[in-house]
């Protein structure tokens, strides 16, 4: 008697499964668990990054990392998604394909972005950022991306085996290019930030600066590595990678990415043997945080401000009359003091 549902086979579990259908396999389940691992770690980063923000506290570089954050799980979905419909359907392996193009080529290049505003916070305080030749350069290294972006859209390899799997990859036209930027650029964003500070590590100012740029230097070359990995394992493979391998790489590149940020933005706070929060700790968390905020051209970085706080004096009168100064430094010996001393002019 022929089956309504057409030709069948008994699978280990005694069920009917219809001839064709893949079921998932490990590698797919494994795929899955990464992906809402990473799906539920950037929810929560991105919560803490949020939390008790305003519109008035945001600026150019706290929009790149919610940017970042957004572009990153906005992949992670479209990845889980796709994961499980990749076997057995084009249309689902053509869509991984071009969310890898768009969303994970995206978050790079808000990446970046936000990269190119750190190095310039840590090495041009004063300058304004379009002043700036190194920021300018770095602008001029992002076009090749389109390029390299319209070679990844035509030189791409989608398609299916016979037992229905889905494999997709870059042909060498589109990823040996892809490969050279992301290590041209990791030695580019490295370069400048191993030598910021080390003649300054006593001065106040410059100690906070030492360590903003120490974790912007662990930033860059986790970043770029993990990205310079990824791109080497599809130049490995020729281009010619399980889609679900392909994806779940590219979401554990981006998360990875996205919590590095998450580490370098975010201020720890210190307290003392006592369990309570000292005054001096206070204050250089201020610092740190004020310098992290990575302001517009027109406004003033924490380095400005302190800068002018310390040129800005005024002079008062003392308490005591010239006459007396005169003959107590007559009867002893000493020169006259001043009638007037220096103390900093408070500014809010």
């Amino acid at each position: 008697m022929d089956h309504p549902y057409g030709n069948t086979t008994n699978s280990f579990i005694g069920m009917q499964q219809t001839p064709g259908l893949v079921g998932p396999d490990n590698l797919e389940i494994m795929s899955e668990m990464i992906s809402l691992i990473c799906i539920t770690a950037l929810a929560t980063g991105f919560g803490n990054k949020t939390f008790g923000e305003t519109y008035k506290n945001t600026n150019y570089g706290r929009v790149l990392v919610l940017l970042l954050y957004a572009s990153s799980w906005a992949f992670c979905i479209t990845s889980a998604i796709l994961v499980s419909t990749n076997n057995n359907n084009m249309i689902s392996c053509t869509l991984g394909m071009m969310s890898c193009d768009v969303f994970y080529a995206g978050s790079k290049i808000i990446g970046y972005a936000w990269l190119m505003e750190r190095v310039h916070i840590v090495t041009n305080t004063k300058t304004p950022r379009l002043k700036t030749g190194v920021y300018r350069f770095h602008i001029l290294l992002l076009c090749p991306y389109i390029v390299i972006f319209v070679l990844m859209l035509t030189f791409r390899n989608i398609y299916l085996e016979e037992d229905g799997k889905c494999f997709i990859g870059l042909q060498f036209v589109a990823s040996i290019p892809l490969l050279l930027l992301n290590l041209y650029l990791t030695w580019l964003f490295m370069r400048p930030l191993m030598s910021v500070g080390r003649n300054s590590r006593m001065d106040w100012k410059r100690s906070r600066l030492y360590r903003l740029a120490r974790r912007t230097l662990v930033a860059s070359v986790v970043c770029l590595l993990v990205s310079f990995v990824n791109v080497f394992i599809v130049v490995l493979t020729h281009g010619h990678e399980r889609g679900l391998v392909c994806l779940t790489m590219c979401t554990v590149d981006v998360t990875v990415n996205v919590m590095t940020v998450h580490w370098v933005t975010n201020n720890s706070k210190g307290n003392n043997k006592d369990g309570a929060t000292t005054t001096r700790m206070k204050n250089m968390q201020t610092a740190d945080a004020k310098t992290m905020e990575m302001t517009f051209d027109d406004q003033e970085t924490f380095t400005d401000k302190a800068d002018r706080y310390e040129k800005k004096t005024v002079q008062i009168p003392t308490p005591y009359p010239e006459e007396d100064d005169a003959s107590s430094s007559g009867s002893s010996g000493m020169p006259p003091q001043s009638n007037t001393s220096t103390i900093p002019l408070r500014t809010y």
